[in-house]
């Protein structure tokens, strides 16, 4: 049975970078996301979380090139989340990966 893994979420850029391998480029942002509510006590409570999300896109790599895809700048990203299985000294071992396939800013262009 196919089951297909999707992320959606609006961030504020960390990094990004653009490297070349083997004749593909190849996008890196690091994400963060912070959520913020009040506990038990109606004091308030935050947690940030980093992600980092691979793009394989030109329009993804023009972005950092560019200068555009700065730290700070809100981002909507939307992909596939996969998995990536291996051994290692005998063990199996996984981690996913998040692959951008849409990335837009979400607030007006810096001047």
């Amino acid at each position: 049975m196919f089951q297909e893994m999707t992320f959606s979420f609006i961030g504020f850029v960390g990094s990004a970078k653009t490297e070349v391998k083997n004749g593909r480029k190849i996008s890196t942002l690091r994400v963060a996301r912070t959520d913020r509510w009040n506990g038990s006590n109606d004091e308030p409570q935050e947690r940030t979380n980093w992600f980092t999300v691979t793009a394989f896109s030109d329009f993804a790599a023009e972005l950092v090139a560019s200068g555009s895809l700065t730290k700070g700048r809100y981002v909507v990203i939307r992909g596939d989340i996969r998995e990536n299985r291996w051994e290692k000294d005998g063990k199996e071992n996984s981690e996913l990966q998040l692959v951008a396939d849409f990335i837009r800013f979400a607030d007006p262009k810096p001047e």
